[in-house]
């Protein structure tokens, strides 16, 4: 879930950077605005799900339309040395300064004026992308933001499937990317749950041992939850055990930022289907230094946060007999 930066630098407690390879340093650009250091560190990254995390978690700092706003969009510009990583940064920055204006709400709750500013910003995203596409099509991180500027601009369904196919055939195991598609195709953005359900299988048979694209139908099962349907049937407990062992937990599993995600989603799972002793594992995984991932659908996420967590830590104390706590 996006969220908006203040404009002097403050800890927050979800940190999109905790799990990304030279994070600290990002974070340090970040909060001193510098997109130039952001990118010395982005162009370093190998994991396209890195890359991912960390151009939006920069991209995304004081996205609202203000003075620090305006300033950071002028200077992401102004670091656009025309490398790919540059104009991915500077197109990610208009979708998030759209995104913001637009808001989070329902349709039905945003203003004619705030989809015109909405759009206007993802138009602008979308000639950087297009060219940058064109010129680089193997850039498999400039694909990703596509994907939501399609879902944004309504550009249908079979145009965004196009574009997450293109880079699938880059990264199949690209994990922001298949939650992005996912997105898409939910009810919410006029699919359905079958789509989604059968894009959910698609990615799960196509992973590789240890990926995490079996993951995917956490973020399904925690979509349906969202949308009302609150109790979680033990075929799918089961199987999102199953998915645990077989993704985060494997021992060939390779840690990006989006391990992270998912330990925080399978938490959230393990949460509300209450059992938070097995919620405890994800909790303890990622520390005093948690990313939001979709605990973000709650009204005050983080005090939500860290009271499931430490009922998770008591939880499995109990279970096991020996002493363990929550964190701070």
């Amino acid at each position: 879930m996006a969220t908006t930066r203040d404009a002097a630098p403050t800890a927050t407690f979800f940190d999109p950077l905790a799990h990304v390879p030279d994070g600290a340093a990002l974070r340090a650009a970040r909060d001193a605005r510098d997109p130039a250091a952001a990118l010395a560190v982005i162009r370093g990254l190998t994991a396209h799900d890195d890359i991912a995390a960390a151009l939006w978690a920069f991209a995304d700092t004081e996205a609202g339309v203000t003075d620090e706003g305006r300033r950071l969009t002028a200077a992401i510009e102004a670091a656009d040395d025309g490398t790919p990583a540059a104009r991915t940064l500077r197109a990610v920055r208009y979708v998030t300064v759209g995104w913001a204006i637009r808001s989070h709400a329902r349709a039905e709750h945003v203003s004619t004026g705030q989809f015109e500013q909405f759009h206007d910003w993802l138009r602008r995203a979308e000639r950087v992308l297009f060219d940058l596409c064109s010129e680089h099509p193997g850039y498999a991180p400039a694909w990703e933001p596509r994907i939501t500027t399609a879902r944004g601009l309504q550009l249908g369904h079979g145009e965004a499937r196009r574009r997450y196919d293109r880079l699938a055939a880059l990264d199949p195991q690209f994990f922001a990317a298949q939650r992005v598609y996912l997105q898409q195709i939910l009810p919410k953005w006029s699919g359905s749950w079958e789509d989604a359900s059968r894009f959910v299988e698609e990615c799960a048979a196509g992973s590789a041992p240890g990926a995490l694209g079996p993951a995917l139908v956490v973020d399904l099962a925690l979509e349906r939850w969202a949308d009302g349907e609150k109790t979680v049937p033990p075929a799918m407990l089961d199987r999102v055990r199953g998915v645990a062992a077989a993704t985060v937990l494997h021992p060939d599993h390779a840690k990006t930022a989006a391990t992270a995600t998912t330990h925080a989603n399978l938490a959230l799972f393990f949460t509300i289907a209450k059992q938070p002793a097995e919620a405890w594992p994800h909790f303890e995984a990622l520390g005093d230094s948690p990313v939001e991932g979709t605990w973000g659908y709650y009204n005050g996420a983080e005090k939500m946060y860290r009271a499931k967590r430490d009922e998770a830590a008591k939880a499995a104390t109990r279970s096991a007999g020996t002493p363990t706590g929550a964190r701070a």
